[in-house]
Formats: structure tokens, C-alpha cells, sequence
């Protein structure tokens, strides 16, 4: 017997239809065979899309076939978690192993690398499947970012570890041989050798007069201020052997900058330098939630004279520029009408004369709804999230049919929707993944 069935194929914003015949009998009933080897057609009215997929999660038997079947599985690999130690003009960076799943193969890694926080990075070659790499060629005393890519078979990327920094450092000059100081005429005596104290030096660039904090390995070691000019200089002595730095700010108005952080080896009876340490600009807020088209600020302190980036993380990603004043000040004024109602996330980063990059501030999350709310005050708490129905049944009525995907549709590609049923997997945006849960679920 057979009967008929329709496919919706999705295309950008618009929704495509094609038919195909169901197949039945008192064994089996096949549902909608419309899937077809990846490719498209296309006429002056139409365009159809078709991909390689299965049918429906599961295993069917009769006594002339056996389905295994499935709904367009996600490949996935586990991303590398990557440790970088610094040497003599060279990092040499370990990694844990990639590990595929639903059809992924992890084949082989390769390493990128920048002088740039973000990229973008230069790759090199394919390195096999092992797990450590040693960069050589750097130049001692420049900050580099590194990721580790892995990859399958044919050399495609399926997975990219964090970013993780470090700076080269030279190697110990060979010890000095003892030189006796002649001793006067008439009595006994010998000279000695004045040894380097063992310390490291950090130079860098902050804000006006701000209150800058050094960790070494998590424990506080300095806190000093800066120039009026923004730059800063400190050394630390300590025992030769490697450590972990971290330093932050704190501006005149006490916002307190992100942690930047970096793993360097300090030689015995050695000075070590490491200049144009940037610490990222501070950010804060006049509003906690902005009325729907009203204006919000943002400001904070950054090294003077800098270009500030600043981004706006919402169902589109707005990136736009501000310029600190001579004193480190900065800010930027945005209407809220380009945004969506809802929660949003901003970050800045400095760009300072020499071309050198900050990393980023702190996140600042901030709503755009019905009212202004000055920050510091109480936000009132969002709406409960309505009760879903079972998988896929965004209305709540008992199935999952054709309502149910359309409203979909009304939602497709938002990020933290309105209606949250229609992000069926709660992964914070609605798009092919739970289209296919829907389908799995999907009763008519």
C-alpha cells in the first residue's frame, strides 16, 4: 500500500515542501523516504536542497530487512586542553588527546600561533597524532597565543583547544669565574663575586595612578601604583625555577580589571625582563536594564590615548570603537533600539599606540526591556519560564505537529527566545538541532 508524505526542507528564512510515497505493509510501514544524497535542483520557481541522512532514531526488523536507522547525527570531538612551557627563544606545549565521537576521527593535531591575543594564528603542518609540539624561532620576551587544532583523516579541522599564552625567555649566561681581589700589603685576605639577585622585571601599561596587584603561583607578592602616565614597572626576587604571574587593577573608581595571566622560566643568579604587559581596560555601566530604544553608557579606564573595542554580544554581534582621554578615560553611548529585548553581554579591549592588544575586559551583562533600572538598583526578576510540553510540543497541546513548527519557524535562529519551548534542547539558540528533536518526537 502506499500512501503520501511531506518533507519541509529549510533554506535561509524560507520553507521548501517535497513529497515522496510512504510504503506499507502488514511487516513494516516506511514514513517519509524523502531524504536524499547531498545535492540541490533548482527551476525559476523552486530551490530544493537534500542531504544524507537516515530516517528515524531506532531498528526496525522483518523477515527481509533489518533498518538500522537514524535522524542527522552531530559528530563531535572533544576539544585538547592545552599547557604551555616557556625556553630559550621556543615554547614547548603538551596537550591532552582529542577523542571523536559518532563518526569523528581524531587523526593528527597541528599548532597555531600568534603575537596576538585572538589571532589570527599561523598553522603549521600536520604533526601526527602526538601530543606535544615544541615552537622554536620565537623571540624572547614577546608574549605569544597558541591553540592546538585537531584533526581527522583528510586534514579537516574538528576541534580547537582554549588559548594559552607564554613568553620566551634567554637562557642563563654561564656563571662567571671568580676574579681574587688583591688584598692590601701586610695581611691575608681574599675578594668575592657580586652576583645577579634572581628576579623578574614586568613592564607594562595601565591606567592613571592605578593600583596594580602581582600575584606569583596564586600568592600576592607586590602591589605598587602606577605612573600618571599609565605605564608601571615592578621585579619580583624570588628562587630560580618556573612560576605562574598574574596581575590586575584597580581603577579610581574601584572597578577592578580582569586577570592576566602568563607562565614564564626565571634562571638562577638571572634578571628576566617581560615588558608590554597590557592590562585590559575596566567596564561598568549607568544601567542595569535599558528601556527598549532609550540610550545606555558604557565606560571605564583603559591606558590613555588608546582605541577601546567594544563589543555587544547579542542575537547579532555589534563591534564598534571609542578613544580614552589623556587621563584613561573612556566611554561609549549605544541606543538601545539596534538590540533585542532581553539579556545582552559587553566587553571592551584596548588597542595602544604601538599596536599592541589588550585582551578583553570583563563581561558586563546588562537587559534591555520596559524600563530604565540605574545599576547598582535591583533588577526585578525575568518572567518564570513556561512549563514545556513533552519534546518538541511547544504549545503545550499533547503533539507535536505543524503548529509546533511553526511557531518554530517564528523563533528560527534567535538566541534566548522569547518563548523558551521552541530552543528544545536549551542550548540557547533555535536551529537544526532542535528541528531534529522535534522530528523524532513528531506525532502529526
Amino acid at each position: 500500500m502506499r500512501g503520501f508524505a511531506f518533507s519541509f526542507v529549510l533554506f535561509g528564512a524560507l520553507v521548501f515542501l517535497a513529497r515522496a510515497d510512504e510504503f506499507t505493509s502488514s511487516d513494516f510501514k516506511v514514513l517519509e523516504p524523502v531524504l536524499q544524497p547531498a545535492g540541490y535542483s533548482s527551476s525559476t520557481s523552486y530551490i530544493l536542497i537534500s542531504t544524507i541522512a537516515q530516517m528515524a532514531i531506532g531498528t526496525s526488523t522483518a523477515t527481509a530487512f533489518n533498518l538500522a536507522g537514524g535522524f542527522l547525527y552531530y559528530p563531535f570531538a572533544s576539544s585538547p586542553v592545552v599547557t604551555a612551557t616557556a625556553g630559550d627563544g621556543q615554547v614547548s606545549l603538551s596537550w591532552t588527546a582529542s577523542e571523536g565521537f559518532l563518526g569523528w576521527t581524531v587523526s593528527g593535531y597541528n599548532v597555531g600561533q600568534s603575537t596576538s591575543p585572538g589571532g589570527p594564528y599561523t598553522f603549521s603542518a600536520s604533526l601526527g597524532s602526538g601530543t606535544n609540539s615544541t615552537r622554536t624561532g620565537l623571540t624572547n620576551g614577546t608574549t605569544y597565543s597558541f591553540v592546538v587544532r585537531a584533526e581527522d583523516a583528510f586534514g579537516n579541522s574538528v576541534a580547537t583547544s582554549s588559548e594559552v599564552y607564554s613568553t620566551p625567555i634567554a637562557a642563563p649566561a654561564p656563571a662567571p669565574t671568580p676574579t681574587p681581589t688583591p688584598s692590601p700589603g701586610g695581611g691575608g685576605g681574599s675578594g668575592g663575586i657580586l652576583f645577579t639577585k634572581t628576579r623578574v622585571i614586568l613592564k607594562g601599561y595601565a591606567y592613571p595612578s592605578a593600583n596594580l596587584f602581582v600575584l606569583k603561583d596564586g600568592s600576592q607578592v607586590s602591589n605598587f601604583r602606577a605612573a600618571g602616565d599609565g605605564k608601571w614597572e615592578t621585579d619580583v626576587e624570588l628562587a630560580g625555577g618556573i612560576y605562574t604571574f598574574s596581575i590586575y587593577a584597580v581603577d579610581s573608581e574601584g572597578r577592578r580589571s580582569i586577570t592576566y595571566s602568563f607562565t614564564t622560566n626565571v634562571p638562577k643568579d638571572q634578571a628576566v625582563t617581560i615588558s608590554d604587559i597590557i592590562i585590559p581596560p575596566t567596564i561598568g555601566a549607568d544601567k542595569a536594564q535599558v528601556k527598549f530604544g532609550n540610550d545606555i553608557k558604557f565606560f571605564g579606564a583603559a591606558y590613555p590615548n588608546s582605541q577601546i573595542n567594544v563589543i555587544i554580544n547579542s542575537e547579532q554581534v555589534f563591534a564598534d570603537q571609542a578613544t580614552s582621554s589623556r587621563f584613561g578615560l573612556w566611554n561609549y553611548t549605544l541606543n538601545s533600539a539596534n538590540l533585542e529585548t532581553g539579556e545582552h553581554v559587553t566587553k571592551s579591549q584596548a588597542v595602544i599606540a604601538k599596536s599592541l592588544v589588550s585582551g578583553f575586559s570583563e563581561s558586563l551583562a546588562f537587559r534591555v526591556g520596559d524600563t530604565d533600572v540605574l545599576f547598582g538598583k535591583l533588577l526585578a526578576p525575568l518572567r518564570p519560564a513556561p512549563a514545556c510540553g513533552k519534546k518538541g510540543d511547544i504549545n503545550s497541546d499533547g503533539k507535536v505537529n505543524i503548529v509546533d513548527f511553526s511557531i518554530m519557524l517564528f523563533f528560527w535562529n534567535q538566541r534566548n527566545p522569547q518563548n523558551p519551548c521552541a530552543d528544545i534542547n536549551g542550548d540557547g539558540i533555535v536551529n537544526l538541532f532542535d528541528f531534529s528533536i522535534m522530528l523524532y518526537y513528531w506525532t502529526g
